[in-house]
């Protein structure tokens, strides 16, 4: 053989490794290098080829998952017909449904505690069942009103109202300067629940007793609930919020952009889509939580998307792991989390200087320190906010009283739980 030749078979030997390993993932579209902002797919498609850089026996295979609570069915289908992949992107009240499947493998002999103590506590203890810890949360957001600081003292206020009283009194005066004094999610869905969810729990409501049982519908819990409908009725019936029921945080941004609302409910994880959107706002965005009655506070709801192995396989186990641990340092996830504007559960990440020279992050930092709560990991979670979010629209517009409402969402959760538990 030609001496040329034979150095190029040979050098081609070494460059390929002795074992070659294709990870399959499943991605949600928010992250992922398919993400509508450019900045976020182009952080994206950089980290995973440098990982595959960094690895040159593995390869990474991803595929869209569907959006919103269809995913999860995607799962549960994919996990009775053995065609999950080998991890995936996984909302975090998905996870004690997954784990029920059997499927999803528990992370506590790959991430060693001395790991684990950089991040949010609450964050992983939001992915904990019985002691076993299901996934590996890469941030959260958090979810109340928004709004620009310029109308704000437009309508005569240097802080935003704090009370149930003052925030209809702000709704009263952005009314008269022809304008929503806010606007809350009224479809049915998820991010129509964790709006209430704040809420709620707020006003002294548990959703589920220690035994993941729904209790909502009981005592002091029964009449949070119904007072969180009566607020939403409140704001439509005085017309200082819209009446329209098919409003999600989607379609609510834009009043924001044109000046027609003086406040949103929107989430933080969408921050800077905001600003690309409308780019005055940057330096002009503020936030507060919920005024309740009876100087009662909202509680902030932890939420966010999670790392999850289905990989059985010792071998495809292990480069899963090491798909995430890359995908979480803190080089890597910070600028992930910044140009999406996620808020970091890890704690070197509120170091960097997105996080720590941007007025609004330091203001969400002030609010991640004081406590978030998780929504409950139980697998009748998913139909409790479906229940709840189901009701509004027909209680803004007065078709159902709360009672009824509370009642409707009962009945069809119970049914539900009953259903679950006789298998």
């Amino acid at each position: 053989m030609n001496k040329l030749l034979l150095s190029a078979a040979l050098a081609g030997m070494l460059a390929t490794p002795a074992w070659a390993l294709e990870l399959t993932v499943w991605v949600h579209p928010d992250f992922s290098p398919s993400a509508g902002l450019p900045a976020v797919a182009d952080a994206y498609k950089a980290a995973y080829a440098e990982f595959e850089k960094e690895n040159p026996g593995i390869t990474i295979k991803y595929e869209v998952e569907r959006g919103g609570t269809e995913a999860l069915q995607q799962f549960l289908t994919a996990a009775s017909s053995n065609t999950l992949p080998d991890l995936a992107l996984l909302d975090g009240f998905w996870i004690s449904r997954l784990v029920e499947t059997g499927k999803l493998q528990p992370l506590n002999d790959l991430w060693s505690a001395d790991s684990r103590s950089h991040w949010l506590k609450a964050s992983v203890d939001a992915v904990t069942l019985d002691g076993k810890i299901y996934a590996v949360p890469f941030h959260t957001s958090w979810r109340g009103l928004f709004y620009p600081i310029d109308t704000m003292k437009q309508l005569g206020y240097d802080k935003p109202p704090q009370t149930w009283d003052e925030f209809l009194a702000f709704a009263a005066k952005a009314k008269a300067a022809n304008m929503f004094g806010t606007l809350l999610p009224a479809a049915s869905g998820e991010v129509t629940a964790l709006h209430m969810l704040s809420m709620f729990w707020g006003l002294g409501g548990e959703m589920v007793d220690a035994q993941g049982k729904p209790i909502f519908a009981d005592g002091k819990n029964r009449e949070a609930l119904e007072k969180v409908y009566s607020l939403y009725h409140e704001l439509a019936d005085k017309g200082f919020m819209s009446n329209d029921t098919t409003l999600d945080e989607n379609k609510i941004r834009p009043f924001l952009y044109t000046h027609e609302a003086a406040s949103i409910a929107a989430t933080s994880s969408r921050v800077t889509s905001m600003y690309t959107d409308a780019p005055w706002l940057k330096g002009d965005l503020g936030v507060f939580n919920y005024p309740l009655p009876d100087g009662a506070k909202a509680v902030p709801v932890l939420t966010g998307f999670t790392y999850g192995i289905f990989a059985s396989d010792p071998e495809r186990e292990q480069a899963a792991w090491k798909f995430i641990q890359f995908l979480t340092t803190p080089k890597t996830i910070g600028p992930l989390n910044a140009n999406a504007g996620h808020l970091p559960v890890i704690d070197d990440v509120w170091t960097q200087d997105f996080y720590k020279n941007d007025p609004l992050m330091q203001q969400f930092k002030t609010i991640v320190d004081s406590g978030m709560r998780p929504r409950p990991s139980v697998p009748i979670y998913p139909a409790i906010t479906a229940a709840w979010s189901a009701q509004m629209a027909d209680v803004i517009a007065g078709r159902i009283t709360p009672a009824q409402a509370v009642d409707n969402a009962r009945d069809a959760v119970m049914a539900e739980y009953n259903r679950m538990n006789a298998k």
